[in-house]
């Protein structure tokens, strides 16, 4: 659910938490209008303003313990990216060693690098990613790197550390595939929103006795959690949306024809 979230464009995302926000704000007020008019409004305060600020502080730490999730996947996950790039890089460097096997390998490493961002690329954005299917044409580079001709110790050099290349390749895959799942669980954003909108209702109840300062107080802290929670959900999974993690490092270390 929250790939799909934020795979959503961001403005019509910003919109629609906004919106949710706003209408939870403006429910509170009804309800305060309504009790008010049918005379119990001591009933439902106003409450003491240091009720508001264990709810602040219970809405905060849920929205950092998940930043602190999402922006570590991501990190993890662009860390991946830069490693593979980097791995693909020196594959293509290397090969030079050997100029008989050279053309093989670097339009080997061309074709899976087009196959990763034209293939594997929205599959990670759409969380359909699996470990499943290995890399064929990088497997055949690894394939062919092991049965290489050495001559001299400068080829055996650059054999060894071309097949820690290709396994760095490989390793970084894997991960960047297995981060592609990654997301915000729904339980922990539905639980979320409910304590924004406790929260919200609680601020509600402590300006009880003044319904035009309770709508701006309602209203100003109902922006701040909307703002907070867009953020959130827009890079909730680190492959998806606005600020998906892009394929253009390895597009860069293509190997040209």
């Amino acid at each position: 659910m929250v790939s799909w979230l934020a795979d959503v464009p961001l403005a019509l995302l910003t919109a629609a938490i906004f919106l949710v926000l706003y209408g939870a704000a403006a429910v509170v007020l009804l309800v305060l209008h309504l009790v008010r008019r049918s005379g119990h409004e001591a009933a439902l305060g106003p409450l003491s303003p240091g009720l508001l600020s264990p709810m602040g502080l219970i809405f905060g730490l849920l929205v950092g313990f998940l930043v602190a999730d999402v922006w570590a996947d991501r990190d993890q996950a662009a860390g991946a990216v830069s490693e593979e790039a980097s791995a693909l890089r020196d594959v293509d460097l290397l090969s030079s060693t050997f100029p008989a096997e050279q053309p093989q390998i670097r339009q080997l490493v061309r074709d899976q690098i087009d196959a990763y961002v034209s293939a594997e690329w929205p599959q990670m954005s759409g969380g359909r990613a699996t470990l499943t299917v290995a890399p064929a044409r990088l497997v055949e580079v690894q394939r062919i790197v092991l049965a290489l001709p050495i001559g001299t110790d400068g080829q055996r050099v650059a054999q060894d550390r071309l097949v820690t290349s290709v396994d760095r390749a490989l390793e970084a895959r894997r991960t960047r595939l297995v981060l592609s799942n990654s997301a915000i669980d729904p339980l922990r954003l539905i639980a979320l929103f409910l304590v924004a909108a406790v929260t919200l209702a609680a601020m509600g109840c402590v300006q009880a006795d003044r319904l035009s300062r309770a709508a701006a107080s309602l209203a100003l802290l109902a922006t701040a959690m909307a703002v907070a929670l867009t953020l959130l959900v827009a890079q909730g999974a680190p492959f998806t949306g606005y600020f998906a993690i892009r394929p253009d490092l390895l597009v860069q270390v293509r190997p040209a024809p």
